[in-house]
This record gives C-alpha cells, structure tokens and sequence, in this order.
C-alpha cells in the first residue's frame, strides 16, 4: 500500500485493513507510561484517529479539531496515535486543553504494523501515515479513511456522519420492541 509524502509515492508496510473486517488489538503507550489495547472489541464505539506527528501544522489542527467535534458524543472513546515522545505530547495535551480525546504513543510500532500505516522510507520513516478507523462494539472497521496525501487534512464531515449513522444503528439494538415491529 502507498500514500505521498509532499508529492512522492511512499511505501507503507503492514497488512491493510478494510470495513468490515476484524480490527486488530494493538499495542499503545498512555502519557501516564502505561501500556494499553485498542482496537478490537470495546464496551463503547472507538474513533481512532493516526497523526504522522503533532509538530506538524496539519496534525496539530486536526488532533485539536477532532478533540472539538468529538465532545458531542458521549458513547464513543475517541484515541489519537502518534509516534511524537512522551514528553512532548504530553505538553501538547496541556498547551492546547485535548480534554474529548486521548492521546497516546505508538511506541513500538505496534499499531503502525497491525493497522498498515507504518512509512517505510524517506523523511517520514518510522512515522504513521494519517488515517481515521471508527469501530464498533463488535469490533469491526465501520468507518475507514486513509489519506492518500500525508500533508492533506482527512475528511472530518464523513467521519463524524459515520460516527453518526453507527451510534443511531446501535442504539436500535436488538431490544424487544424492535423485534416485535417486524
């Protein structure tokens, strides 16, 4: 799979992963250096939104625009991963108050791989290449968008109707009245 970087065809490694199908467990580091899962099955829908980094005028804007639209829902875990230090990211989180989302390092890799956004060449190496997966509490991809340019922002409006149409989809459920009314 490949994305551009500023114009130029750039090879990701890792095994893509399409709506659909399963979301991998993967592997995260919390700001308070703890490890974590995300991915997979979860008690609440998950956005997770990867940001090649937040040093970046592009990434900045979106984790702080993301952190805004998000704040509306109330049953979806919104995780932004980037592979920025600790340190930074954590002072990032405190300069610009990302309070509706959380936002975690990809320390080794692990979620670059199982998710196949890891930038195998050129000044973006060992970066995540920008993308947004929505999961449902089936675990399952609902909702996918991988930019094709690093330096192009993703499309906000698309993912928060997605996050939309799938809360709306669960909230019907499989309750008793909606069964009764077939």
């Amino acid at each position: 799979m490949n994305i551009t970087v500023n114009g130029v065809l750039t090879r990701l490694e890792g095994k893509e992963i399409d709506v659909g199908r399963e979301a991998p467990a993967a592997r995260i580091t919390k700001l308070d250096g703890s490890k974590n899962v995300i991915g997979m099955i979860a008690q609440n829908l998950q956005l997770i939104v990867s940001i090649p980094s937040l040093k970046t005028e592009v990434c900045s804007l979106g984790a702080k625009k993301f952190n805004k639209l998000v704040e509306q829902f109330k049953k979806l875990e919104t995780i932004m991963v980037t592979t920025d230090d600790i340190e930074f990211v954590k002072e990032y989180v405190k300069n610009e108050n990302i309070d509706s989302a959380e936002l975690v390092i990809d320390a080794d890799l692990n979620f670059a791989k199982k998710y196949g956004l890891l930038i195998k060449e050129g000044k973006l190496k060992n970066r995540l290449a920008r993308a947004v997966y929505l999961i449902d509490s089936d675990g399952k991809v609902a909702y996918k968008e991988l930019v094709g340019e690093i330096v192009d922002e993703v499309d906000y409006d698309a993912c928060i109707k997605a996050v939309h149409k799938i809360l709306s989809e669960e909230k019907k459920g499989h309750t008793h009245e909606n069964w009764m009314s077939v």
